[in-house]
């Protein structure tokens, strides 16, 4: 095409003037018919206190709401209070107020969005409020003035007008450049579409209007030039207008974010984020040829068409919505959009409508009537607030496979345009962990139904009782007190009575004035122990879902730990006092607890529960407590513990198991500690140790086979603790008590012609080593210089203590032993290793000059060593190796050399006393 055939540029067509008066003067209509509407729904008190808003942000005065400082931005662009206006402030707030202009505007104007001057603004609506100050303006006075946005709202809530101020900066805002992620605010997860939102909603409240109004549909894509042009050409004034920019592209990926954003609001407020929600899949499907509800506003307000009924920014988003579950055959879901709809606008249409609310009834009356809804479906969906369990449980299952089929939607539509979410990685990740705390199912996890569905699902009483027997026995609840359990009494079944009671707390069953009973089958639980139980557990359980309450956002900015472990110990049929008639002071465990039922709650306000029963009871809650307390391990606390014992006079067992916990917490939380602890029980003893992030159990059954056990290798040092009613007078506390650091410790009891000896190693393992010795002070000495060999083989540098052990008082102690002096022995013998592909190393021994050779003599090497021996030193019955040379890189732990010196002993022996018998026959 020629040039002169081109058609003209934007800045070469000229604007006309009328066309911008008549349509500035339309969208002025509409927005005085809005703001009335706003007014008209308000309470008078809150009609005065919303008039009162934009004064209070005009003028910083000390008598006046709000006030912090006289440097507080204030000034709104082309406003003057009127007179009735200060009239009003100095009745209502402050008689001793002035007006005076201030001496300069820092905020552009000031805005309500959202339900405001709708069909959907009902009398408990909050308002959403912009309130836009100068561009750029410094740190401490944004500051400033979000101290005293703050300080109004709570002003306003006090007196019945919920408020909630957001800070807008108009330039970074163009930019993109938004506030981070709040309970409230979207923060980066939306742009585009809260614009649309914005546009659409918007009522001008104080200051300038936004310049969008005047940028015709068909020059939304030439948005900024024409802007620019509007601006060039003096078609407005300075100070008349705002920009927040155009809405002509929105891009894919914002959709994906606004639509995560919009799941998580329906976590509180389900029905009015759904409408929302749906509207960013409507938008989404016809990607990228979107055209926003606010441009098919401004287009028709273009057309001449500025009546607020027509225009009403919820009916138009309900219109937009009805049309496209219809094209895709989707009734179901429609119906829920239409229970969403009119649930928004708190209208009750089984009732004659109030005064101020009979303009609101006609409308929706119109549409019920469209929908075909009868009598019945509106006094259903008017008694909401009596709704009960079931009626919730079957909305709570419509809401959540609806929620469910968006996030599905979100998925396939980000896989299919190949787009990511605009929303910032940190926000999307904070936002999905509200959306698993509160949607994801999982065993053991209370589900919480009722989030915004209805406002009480208390019951006046509630009866629990016993299903089924054995291992199959369940409790369950009901609001009835028949047992005609095929009628759907039920109301929910659950494992054990703690999860039970956790469910209904947090589905608000159970209030201050509720009644809990137990049927007929409570399997050995009375009343006073349910209510106990109760109201135990009741102290503990947040008393709102957490990922929906603001106050609980910043928990939602960390990884979720763990912050409370409750457990409830022998509740029921398996009591204390059914294990022993005498109590726990006659009981064969110092920890008698037959079953254990366990409440998590972690710092997202999940709340989990489970149970453990039998013998192992006490073994697996410590294993499931240490689990908790691994996730807890990176730089959090570990969960605070409270236990409730039943049939426990005097709270013994409690206390027991306190210290207990106490116990074992360090361990469990410190694992470079790589402590090992020791337990016993009923069954014998456990030794507990934590091994990459799991609980490892060794059994022992007697005290021997404990000894035995702790002989067991180690990886690196690892300290051992006892527990406080383990063996506590035992040579074994003593030991553990007194080895403190990463040494070699040797411990010796006399007894006649026996030397016990015990010796706990630089890595903590401690081997018994009994030895019959007419001369203790050489077998000590002959000890000391094999562990100085090793040592020095080791390549290591730990120390070697000896201690004595006695009994004093009927209790054994250990004191530091002076080692002996030289002896000198005509026998050294010395065992050189030769490892051997998966079998026992065999061994060279060198006994003074005489040197025997594996290679040589075979399995018959330690015949023909005894044979040696016996010949010079006839009288001589026992025999010590000297030195263990292993050679193994890396360093062994010196147990594995004192195992080697027993074993190589104990075959000397054998093949001593075997040529001495035969000789004496």
């Amino acid at each position: 095409m020629s040039a002169k055939h081109a058609p003209p540029s934007l800045f070469e067509r000229g604007i006309s003037r009328q066309r911008i008066a008549d349509v500035r003067e339309r969208f002025l209509q509409l927005n005085a018919e809005r703001l009335l509407r706003t007014r008209a729904a308000l309470q008078e008190r809150q009609r005065i206190l919303f008039d009162l808003v934009p004064l209070l942000f005009h003028v910083n005065h000390p008598s006046l709401p709000g006030y912090s400082s006289k440097d507080t931005p204030c000034g709104i662009d082309r406003f003057e209070p009127t007179p009735k206006l200060v009239e009003r402030a100095q009745q209502y707030i402050a008689s001793g107020f002035h007006y005076r202009p201030p001496g300069q505007h820092l905020i552009h104007s000031i805005f309500i969005m959202g339900s405001c001057g709708s069909i959907a603004q009902a009398e408990d609506s909050d308002l959403d409020v912009w309130l836009c100050h100068r561009n750029a303006l410094p740190s401490e006075a944004r500051k400033q003035l979000q101290e005293k946005a703050e300080h109004i709202s709570q002003w306003a809530a006090e007196l019945g007008l919920e408020l909630h101020f957001f800070l807008m900066d108009n330039e970074q805002f163009r930019r993109g450049k938004r506030e981070r992620l709040s309970a409230e605010g979207a923060g980066t997860s939306q742009h585009y579409l809260l614009l649309d939102e914005f546009y659409r909603s918007v009522v001008v409240v104080a200051g300038r209007y936004p310049i969008w109004w005047l940028v015709p549909p068909e020059e939304e894509e030439n948005y900024d030039e024409y802007t620019a042009l509007l601006h060039a050409q003096q078609h407005i004034g300075p100070d008349e207008s705002i920009n927040f920019g155009g809405v002509a592209a929105i891009p894919a990926g914002e959709f994906i974010g606004a639509g995560v954003w919009q799941l998580y609001k329906a976590i509180a407020s389900p029905y009015k984020a759904l409408l929302k929600l749906l509207l960013t899949e409507a938008y989404a499907r016809h990607y990228p040829n979107v055209q926003p509800i606010c441009l098919a506003l401004k287009e028709r307000v273009y057309n001449g068409e500025c009546d607020a009924d027509q225009l009403d920014p919820y009916i138009l988003v309900y219109q937009r919505l009805e049309h496209y579950l219809s094209a895709r055959g989707e009734k179901d879901r429609l119906e829920l959009v239409r229970r969403a709809f009119y649930f928004k606008t708190g209208l009750h249409l089984s009732r004659p409508a109030a005064s101020k609310q009979v303009e609101r009834h006609q409308r929706m009356s119109a549409l019920a009537s469209q929908w075909h809804w009868q009598s019945e479906t509106l006094l259903n969906l008017d008694t909401r607030h009596r709704w009960k369990l079931r009626r919730v449980r079957d909305e709570h299952r419509f809401l959540v496979a609806e929620l469910t089929n968006s996030y599905r939607f979100l998925q396939d539509f980000a896989a299919h345009s190949q787009q990511s979410a605009l929303i910032n990685s940190e926000e999307m990740t904070l936002l999905g962990r509200k959306l698993y705390a509160a949607f994801e199912r999982k065993r053991h996890k209370v589900e919480w139904l009722n989030p915004g569905i209805a406002p009480d699902l208390s019951e006046q009483q509630l009866y629990f009782h016993t299903l089924g027997f054995g291992n199959q026995r369940r409790w369950a609840v009901s609001a009835s007190a028949r047992h005609d359990f095929e009628s759907g009494a039920v109301l929910k079944e659950d494992e054990h009575l703690s999860g039970l009671l956790c469910w209904c707390y947090c589905n608000g069953l159970v209030k201050e004035n509720s009644r809990l009973r137990l049927s007929s089958r409570s399997q050995g639980v009375s009343e006073a122990d349910l209510n106990r139980l109760a109201t135990w557990l009741h102290a503990h359980l947040p008393k709102r879902l957490p990922a929906a309450d603001p106050a609980q956002h910043a928990a939602f900015t960390r990884p979720k730990v763990p912050l409370y472990t409750l457990f409830c110990i022998n509740l029921g049929q398996d009591s204390l006092s059914q294990l022993s008639s005498q109590g726990i002071g006659q009981h064969s465990s110092c920890y008698p607890v037959a079953n254990v039922e366990m409440v998590v709650l972690n710092s997202w306000g999940e709340v989990s529960s489970m149970a453990f029963t039998g013998g192992e009871a006490l073994l697996n809650t410590l294993h499931a407590y240490q689990q908790l307390t691994v996730a807890a391990a990176s730089g959090s606390s570990p969960p605070k513990i409270d236990i409730l014992c039943f049939n426990d006079p005097g709270e013994r067992l409690a206390r027991r198991l306190m210290g207990l916990a106490a116990g074992v917490q360090p361990c469990f939380e410190n694992t470079e500690a790589n402590t090992r602890y020791i337990l016993k029980l009923a069954d014998g003893f456990h030794i507990l140790q934590q091994r990459n992030n799991e609980l490892d159990v060794v059994n022992a059954d007697s005290y021997s086979e404990l000894i035995q056990c702790l002989e067991r290798g180690q990886s690196r040092f690892s300290p051992l603790r006892m527990d406080r009613h383990c063996l506590p007078n035992s040579a074994l506390a003593s030991i553990i008590d007194t080895c403190r650091s990463d040494d070699c410790y040797i411990f010796v009891h006399l007894r006649a012609t026996l030397v016990d000896i015990f010796l706990r190693d630089e890595r903590g393992s401690l081997i018994y080593l009994p030895a019959e010795s007419s001369a203790p002070d050489a077998l000590i000495y002959q000890l000391l210089q094999f562990l100085q060999h090793s040592r020095k083989e080791q390549g290591l540098r730990h120390r070697v203590r000896l201690y004595k052990l006695i009994q004093h008082d009927g209790r054994w102690q250990s004191r530091p032993l002076q080692a002996p002096p030289a002896q000198q022995s005509p026998l050294y013998l010395e065992a050189t290793a030769h490892a051997r592909q998966r079998a026992r190393p065999v061994f060279d021994v060198r006994w003074n000059n005489q040197q025997l050779y594996y290679r040589d003599e075979g399995a018959k090497l330690f015949t023909r060593l005894a044979t040696q021996l016996v010949e010079r030193y006839p009288k001589q019955r026992h025999f010590a190796i000297d030195r263990v040379n292993l050679g193994n890189k890396p360093p062994q732990q010196t147990t594995v050399y004192m195992r080697y010196k027993r074993y190589l002993e104990e075959l000397i022996q054998r093949e001593v006393d075997r040529l001495h018998t035969s000789r004496r026959h």
